[in-house]
């Protein structure tokens, strides 16, 4: 050890450097509200469904085209086939 230097606690290190108040302010780890992906949907049922292979290359370019999932894609589809139906 130098001369010059000083030896210091461990909270009076944190106070110095700022830990201190991190602690204080952010807490430590857990969940949050508000943290974390959105949910876009509010439930989602998994299905499965043959389709023509024509048809499967159209909705994979359709969702490309408009930079959207396949399921976006076929949920868009169904709601205007209810809508024009009514």
């Amino acid at each position: 050890m130098k001369p010059d230097e000083v030896i210091i606690s461990k909270k009076e290190a944190e106070q110095i450097s700022g830990i201190e108040y991190y602690k204080e302010t952010f807490g430590r780890g857990g969940h949050r509200e508000g943290s974390g992906r959105k949910k876009q949907y509010t439930s989602k049922k998994r299905e499965t469904f043959d389709l023509e292979e024509k048809d499967v290359i159209c909705l994979k370019d359709y969702a490309k085209k408009h930079k959207i999932s396949k399921n976006k894609a076929l949920s868009e589809a169904i709601h205007n086939l209810i809508r024009n139906e009514a």
